[in-house]
């Protein structure tokens, strides 16, 4: 009983209470677009449960809390409005049951009038108060003056019209002046109006038992839209003895509005070959009582009835549907853009296109899809191309790689069948050599400050040229043969040419290609390192004259040989110069050992003249090292972990051109102190 009352009222309502109530109003639910928005049965209590003596007043239902208002003043036992099920709910049509019960199936709560226990007939009627729809009538005593209203809490009808109150009740009560009696209000916010007198039920239940009947009455237009609406039961009994019980008892009330429909359909099939007729069905809901239908390209193009059929699309396309669903309360319209497809249903015929078919090797093209006939998938075959194959509409980037004629071909289908197009010899891939690049100069090597022209010797005709020249002025040049690139300072220096013609370009780049050396055989003793305290020869040669700077800890500045004692760490500069006006400047840096020193040459020259023809690690304490030598491309050319090892410059067994190398150095002291190091190297020759 509570399920069927609290989750599946709307349905319950519309076959018990509403059959009756909508016969009387003359109101066709099916199309009425009837909705329940508010519905109150007070809930049911536990089993063995009938929460006798619960008054109305601040009762808590699910909807909010209940109110009571005495309209006239009262006596003191005048009779109550309860909440409980002393009086449970029954369907309309069934006799009430009150009192207490232990059977589970009595629970549901109703709102009902019953006497209080110290009332002046409550010895015979209900010596407690409140077991069921039972009141004092007065009489004798006349104290039992009652006139009070069961107030709902407040609902909200916002966007609710054509309000229709719904109830299951039972009443008897009227004595033969008519001061015994329930009406009906409804509160608009502002004040409360009688907008019912439900007659007596049914006798047909026997002495003081009342038939649940169903009941149904408007709210009028003032409720339409208003968030401040209450329902209102208000009961008057005065003491002249003569009303006969039941009272009146309610369940079941519910509020059920007219909403605008909201259009929604479908079509038995929206792809069609021409010719083809489809059915339409109306999905709309709020019950609409009118259809307007717009088959834009169908036969017919209109309808006005629920759910057409047998509409035909004569020709291919697409074709948008629209239809406008109306009621009492308003309209919607529901417009589906190129809902329908209608296809020739005929196979497609292949044709497509290339934007180029005649071009040079190394060459990306794209094809476009030219058939007719609505293809759905497609298939193409580019022997030669790559890639060779493709599923897409329109394929791009296929490129050809190899001079030659090749075949495309294109397979396009649908449902109704396929079509093959091939176009023989239709790709024409030409031969386009890529020039090769290539340069010289007639001096690689030369002094400081020297200007020189380099001369391209690349082939395949290229038609423009960028030279790169790091480290001269200028440094950049787009001349075929570029003159007059001058290098200021010693070194190696790369050089780099890009040439180019309609084909394509190519780069070629000459490491170390350019020799800077203003005095060719100038060389200096390596760095050292020694003890504080001790002494070491410089040597310098290669040159005829040689000056050394700075002064302090040498035993001379002019010479070859002189001899170097110095306090500190101290990096000496030779400046050498020859017959020919060339001059350079070489350095040698001597390092000053304390404990837990260590030293790496900066430049060593293995041309095995016995001096400095090896590269070592120096130091003192040094208890174990790893010494790793890398070139300019990270690639290791030395390594040891032994401290008397030198490198010869050698990688492989073949000595290495002079270049700057990279090295990471790890020690290990006596005492277990430890440090990583990385730095430079300078292999001269």
């Amino acid at each position: 009983m509570t399920q069927r009352y609290e989750d599946g009222f709307l349905l319950y309502l519309l076959r018990r209470l509403c059959f009756t109530a909508c016969l009387l109003l003359g109101i066709g639910l099916n199309h009425a677009g009837a909705q329940a928005f508010w519905i109150e049965t007070f809930g049911s209590t536990a089993p063995n449960s009938c929460d006798q003596g619960t008054v109305a007043g601040g009762f808590n239902s699910a909807n909010g809390t209940w109110t009571v208002t005495a309209l006239s003043p009262e006596d003191p036992d005048a009779n109550k409005w309860y909440i409980s099920a002393t009086e449970p709910g029954m369907p309309a049509g069934d006799c009430s049951s009150q009192g207490c019960h232990i059977n589970s199936q009595y629970t549901d709560r109703t709102l009902h009038v019953g006497n209080v226990a110290t009332s002046p007939n409550a010895l015979t009627l209900c010596p407690t108060g409140d077991c069921g729809a039972i009141y004092d009538a007065g009489g004798f005593q006349n104290v039992v003056f009652t006139n009070s209203r069961a107030e709902s809490p407040t609902i909200n009808c916002a966007g609710q019209n054509g309000i229709i109150l719904y109830f299951n009740y039972f009443m008897n009560a009227d004595d033969p002046t008519g001061n015994d009696n329930l009406s009906v209000e409804y509160f608009d916010g502002t004040i409360w109006t009688t907008i019912a007198d439900p007659p007596p039920t049914d006798p047909l239940c026997g002495q003081g038992f009342g038939l649940w009947t169903a009941y149904a009455v408007a709210l009028g237009a003032s409720a339409d839209n208003n968030p401040n609406v209450k329902i209102g039961f208000t009961w008057t009994n005065d003491n002249g003895g003569l009303g006969v019980n039941p009272s009146f008892a309610v369940d079941s009330i519910a509020l059920i509005g007219t909403l605008a429909p909201v259009a929604d359909f479908e079509a038995s099939d929206t792809v069609l070959c021409t010719g083809d007729c489809i059915d339409f069905t109306d999905l709309s809901s709020n019950f609409p009582t009118a259809w307007a239908w717009s088959f834009i390209g169908g036969n017919p193009a209109t309808s006005s009835v629920e759910d057409p059929s047998s509409v035909c699309f004569l020709n291919p396309g697409t074709y948008t549907i629209q239809l406008i669903v109306s009621n009492g309360t308003g309209l919607d319209t529901l417009t589906k853009v190129d809902y329908i497809t209608v296809n020739a249903c005929t196979p497609p015929t292949a044709g497509f296109a290339a934007d180029s078919t005649n071009f040079c090797e190394r060459t990306c093209i794209n094809f476009s899809d030219q058939s007719i006939n609505g293809a759905s998938g497609w298939k193409w075959l580019f022997p030669g191309g790559t890639p060779s194959t493709s599923t897409d509409q329109n394929r791009q980037q296929i490129c050809y790689y190899t001079p030659g004629l090749y075949d495309v071909t294109q397979i396009v289908y649908n449902q109704f069948g396929s079509d093959t197009l091939i176009l023989t010899d239709y790709i024409n891939v030409n031969t386009c050599p890529l020039p090769v690049a290539d340069f010289a100069t007639f001096t690689p090597s030369f002094c400081s400050n020297t200007c020189i022209n380099f001369f391209d010797q690349s082939t395949f005709n290229p038609t423009a040229w960028q030279w790169y020249f790091p480290g001269a002025s200028p440094d950049t040049s787009s001349a075929q043969n570029p003159v007059g690139i001058c290098y200021p300072t010693d070194g190696f220096y790369d050089v780099q040419l890009i040439v180019s013609n309609a084909n394509g370009s190519d780069t070629t780049i000459k490491y170390s290609y350019i020799h800077v050396e203003s005095v060719p055989n100038a060389f200096v003793s390596p760095d050292t390192a020694m003890y504080f305290g001790s002494s070491y020869q410089l040597i310098a040669g290669g040159g005829m004259n040689y000056t050394w700077s700075p002064a302090i800890g040498l035993d001379t500045i002019g010479g070859p040989n002189p001899i170097a004692n110095p306090q500190e760490t101290t990096t000496y500069t030779v400046s050498i110069s020859d017959l020919g006006g060339c001059s350079t400047t070489r350095q040698v840096t001597i390092t000053i050992l304390h404990n837990n020193n260590f030293f790496v040459p900066n430049s060593f020259s293995p041309n095995n003249d016995g001096h400095n023809d090896y590269l070592f690690v120096r130091g003192n304490n040094l208890y174990g090292i790893r010494f790793t030598v890398f070139d300019r491309w990270g690639e290791k050319v030395w390594e040891t972990t032994n401290q008397i090892d030198g490198w010869d410059g050698r990688y492989k067994g073949k000595e290495l051109d002079p270049a700057v190398f990279t090295y990471v150095l790890t020690i290990i002291y006596d005492d277990s102190k430890n440090l990583t190091q990385t730095g430079s190297i300078t292999l001269i020759r």
